[in-house]
């Protein structure tokens, strides 16, 4: 067991003092030339613990997530597509003066109750789809 792991830290150090070699195509220059790291800018707004939203000079949205092991960027998305995509993905039920809202989730079935008086716009939307559908169905059966 000693004689492998002398082998080991010989190989090691042979290895060690070889120079790096630089990448096929690439210049010393480009190899020693790092990208920056990623960072958050200080002028970007934080939304929740780790999570902020920044727009550049064009005008384009950017979220940054600040992670134990880099930060992240990515373009915001739309929000007609989050909400398109919570609206399609979510039944409503009427119980009384009440709506009961149901959506999956991959841990189960995320289910909420709201009185009609207190929907908000995404509710209202889900409720209309709802009762769009419901009179569809009840058309084509007469």
């Amino acid at each position: 067991m000693k004689l492998l792991s002398c082998v080991l830290l010989i190989c090691a150090g042979l290895a060690a003092d070889e120079p790096a070699k630089p990448a096929t195509g690439t210049t010393t220059a480009q190899t020693k030339k790092a990208r920056a790291p990623l960072t958050i800018p200080a002028d970007a707004v934080q939304i929740s613990p780790g999570l902020y939203r920044w727009r550049d000079k064009d005008g384009k949205t950017w979220m940054y997530r600040n992670s134990p092991f880099s930060v992240t960027r990515w373009p915001e998305p739309a929000d007609d597509t989050r909400h398109q995509t919570a609206i399609n993905q979510t039944t409503a039920v009427e119980e009384g003066d009440s709506i009961r809202f149901e959506r999956p989730t991959p841990f189960g079935t995320h289910a909420w109750v709201r009185k009609k008086t207190e929907l908000d716009e995404i509710e209202q939307k889900i409720w209309a789809r709802q009762q769009e559908r419901a009179a569809s169905r009840k058309a084509e059966k007469e």
